[in-house]
């Protein structure tokens, strides 16, 4: 045996010295033999050096190569075990010393085991930094040593998070500001946050276009448009993800739901979606198409079925479209459990096996939640029931994320660095102007708002006046120096000449009639009554109201809280309401009776400041409202966007067809006047329109003003909105402050889906139309 097949390449300073005549003895001449085997020992030396540096913990190679390297090194169990997705312990304790580790460790039970055997890729309900370092050094102790993603629903801020964060106004308040920046910001500051504490994805943003407010889960929305909701989730998902998602300071997103539960039967979470397709391609496809567009790097498949087949197993809507036509990059999540239900609950297959088989052909990468799944996957791909290269499809966009992320360098959290990022002061400025710019001016009858700073005696009521409710679903209770109540906003902001009086309700059910008459003697000695109330979403109260899995059978205020706002009427004291809540409040007689109302929708940890800035005018309102407030439940659907026969046979009996309050509804303290209209008279099917308008504040006050920009197509071969949103921008302008507003229409706002569902522009008219008919102009499509 050659000497030279012992050598090691690291040692190759040492070949020349030590070449001994069995390997001389191969060749004929020496010197050349020599030569020769120096030169193949070097060459050999070099490529093996190579091939050591080819590692897929090179950081200096790009993602793709690592991926590409990694998956060539995997075993069949670990691959599958990428796909898996499980829960942690949420350990609200300090996990700080070994005995503390070694409990939770214990605490988690087979998981451990199954994340050292390289099982697991993934993590949700993770309470804190600390059980996260614990599950990464699990995973570092893993053959292959790949680090876990660790999920949470960070909808607006790090909610979930055990310890405090920062909490932002809920998606409906941000809709409600239309102001993309603000979204974007939002979301960029909560990933930063995110990546302090350990996490990497954030379940967000919610997309779906709503369209039964008696959905529970209507406050994570951004309303009933499509265009609206398109462009404020394309702005989060810049915003937690960044350029390509490969900083420390950026999470991955997940557009959800695909698709259809903000129509769900009977506005029931989960529950079937029968949509046309010609529905489901003009209201509710459209902010998924822009989520992939900016590049959102996981989808979250709704609980229900579409038309009959289960979202989790559609293989036409997650393969065939969403990936092969709209050319989705990233990976699938499932919901909680949902493919087990395509068993469970949708009946469609005859055990979990065949759900998880199903779930997988049909283009699902992940599994959230369910032990059960691993099995079952490893026992379809064994038995060639799932090719091997579907399996390996998924796990490559799975680690992709994880190499973009950085985590294979950087799985732990920072304590240090975490106490600097957490709640730092350009966050909570941030979290203000959110709850300011979510505000909605609904009424104000004879410019009774904003009040005097020194009104003498203010009554401060209602279930919602001095508590954490304003911070909404998908929080925990913060400490209460962290958050500012309506109570205490008002007790800051008022002049110490006035008196706030305060009578605490406790809950939104029955109140007591003790409190009601005490409401009433109190209300009588008041000059002005501020009065609270809405709804409870908080993730974790027992007095919760609405929410995920919470679905509303009624529109109405809940419990004793008209008669609350009656009882109080009725002593001659001026009403002012203050709404907090995540749907829409549809009551007659609150908007006939109240002198002012303010809708606060859910607007985070300083909403009681902003309220009581706007209650008292340091701040002027200038939110819109992202959806229509119909005037009770018998008055679904009320939405904008209607077909033009939606109202021609008539209303309905002794009421109104009209709604309470049209989408894009709000008012100001200020005035603005709109002028000079300039735009193209004829629609270029190649290009964009442009159009400007001068907009000038005329009050004596700065506002802001939301520019809302809609398109009318006068006649059609199929039928069509009687208007759609198309544009919009905020703007704040001085008192007198005069400024040109230039605004883009996309050509595809131009075009319609005929009666073949082809995407075509058809020759005719369309109207223009600049906010509440401030301006109209008729252009022409050849």
């Amino acid at each position: 045996m050659c000497c030279r097949s012992t050598i090691k390449t690291n040692r190759l300073n040492n070949y020349c010295q030590k070449i001994d005549t069995r390997c001389l003895g191969l060749f004929p001449n020496e010197k050349i033999s020599y030569k020769i085997f120096v030169l193949v020992i070097v060459t050999m030396g070099f490529l093996q050096n190579v091939q050591a540096k080819s590692d897929y913990l090179d950081s200096n190679l790009s993602s793709e190569e690592r991926v590409s390297l990694l998956l060539k090194e995997m075993k069949l169990d670990e691959k599958i075990g990428q796909m898996c997705q499980y829960v942690g312990e949420a350990s609200e304790g300090s996990i700080e010393t070994q005995d503390t580790k070694l409990d939770y460790t214990l605490g988690l039970g087979e998981r451990a085991g199954l994340i050292r055997d390289g099982k697991v890729g993934s993590f949700l309900k993770v309470a804190s930094y600390r059980e996260a370092n614990i599950l990464q050094e699990l995973a570092a102790e893993s053959r292959l040593k790949i680090p876990l993603l660790i999920a949470t629903d960070a909808l607006h801020g790090h909610g979930m998070y055990s310890d405090p964060a920062t909490l932002y106004a809920t998606e409906i308040g941000l809709a409600s500001s239309f102001d993309t920046g603000l979204a974007e910001a939002v979301a960029r500051s909560t990933a930063i946050e995110m990546r302090a504490t350990g996490y990497h994805w954030a379940f967000s943003p919610n997309i779906e276009v709503v369209r039964d407010p008696r959905w529970g889960r209507f406050g994570e929305t951004f309303g009933e448009d499509p265009y609206l909701v398109t462009q404020m989730g394309n702005a989060m998902v810049r915003g937690y993800q960044g350029e390509n998602f490969n900083g420390q300071e950026n999470v991955i997103a997940s557009a959800k739901h695909f698709v259809g539960g903000g129509i769900a039967y009977n506005g029931v979470n989960g529950a079937s979606a029968d949509i046309s397709e010609r529905t489901l391609q003009e209201i509710f496809f459209p902010p998924f198409l822009g989520a992939i567009e900016s590049g959102v790097y996981t989808i979250m498949p709704a609980h229900n079925d579409i038309n009959g087949i289960p979202s989790h197993a559609h293989a036409r809507y997650l393969t065939d479209l969403i990936r092969k036509q709209w050319g989705f990059k990233g990976f699938y999540i499932s919901d909680w459990k949902d493919i087990a239900r395509l068993q469970s609950v949708h009946k469609v297959v005859e055990t979990e096996e065949a759900a998880s088989q199903l779930a997988v052909l049909a283009g699902m990468d992940m599994n959230m939640h369910g032990p059960g799944f691993f099995d079952h996957i490893k026992s379809a791909v064994l038995a060639e029931k799932i090719p091997l290269h579907r399996i390996d499809d998924a796990v490559s966009k799975i680690l992709y994320a994880k190499f973009q992320l950085g985590l294979f360098e950087n799985r732990y959290v920072d304590k240090v660095q975490l106490e600097k990022t957490v709640l730092r002061k350009e966050h909570l400025d941030l979290a203000l102007e959110s709850a300011r710019k979510s505000l909605v001016l609904l009424k104000n009858n004879n410019t009774f708002l904003p009040l005097a700073t020194n009104v003498s005696r203010i009554l401060v009521t209602g279930p919602g006046a001095n508590n954490q409710t304003i911070l909404g679903e998908w929080s925990r209770l913060q400490p209460e120096d962290n958050v500012v109540t309506v109570l205490e906003g008002i007790e800051s902001v008022a002049s110490n000449k006035t008196k706030v009086d305060f009578l605490p309700i406790d809950g939104y059910g029955e109140i007591d009639d003790s409190i009601i008459k005490k409401a009433a003697k109190m209300a009588a000695k008041s000059d002005v009554a501020v009065v609270v109330v809405g709804e409870n979403s908080l993730r974790f109260d027992k007095d919760k109201t609405s929410g995920e899995n919470l679905d509303r059978p009624s529109l109405e205020l809940v419990g004793d809280q008209l008669a609350l706002l009656k009882i109080i009427k009725s002593q001659g004291v001026p009403l002012v309401v203050v709404l907090i809540n995540g749907g829409p409040i549809a009551s007659e007689w609150l908007v006939e009776n109240a002198d002012a109302i303010i809708e606060a929708w859910e607007p985070g940890m300083f909403g009681g400041q902003a309220i009581a800035e706007a209650i008292f005018g340091l701040y002027n309102p200038g939110g819109r409202l992202p959806i229509t407030v119909p005037r009770s439940v018998g008055h679904l659907q009320s939405y904008y966007n209607h077909k033009p026969s939606a109202f021609h046979r008539g209303g309905f009996y002794q009421s109104s067809r009209s709604p309470l309050f049209e989408f894009g509804f709000g008012l100001s303290y200020t005035q603005f006047q709109y002028s000079d209209l300039q735009m193209r008279k004829t629609v270029d099917p190649e290009a964009d329109m442009e159009l400007s308008v001068i907009l000038k504040n005329t009050g004596v006050v700065a506002g802001d003003e939301v520019v809302l920009v809609y398109l009318n197509d006068k006649v059609s071969s199929v039928t069509t909105p009687v208007r759609k949103l198309v544009a919009f921008d905020r703007v704040h302008l001085k008192a007198g402050e005069k400024r040109k507003m230039k605004l883009n229409i996309s050509k595809d706002h131009f075009k319609l889906l005929d009666v073949d569902m082809k995407i075509v522009l058809e020759p005719g008219e369309f109207e223009v139309v600049i906010g509440d008919d401030r301006l109209i102009e008729t252009i022409i499509a050849h």
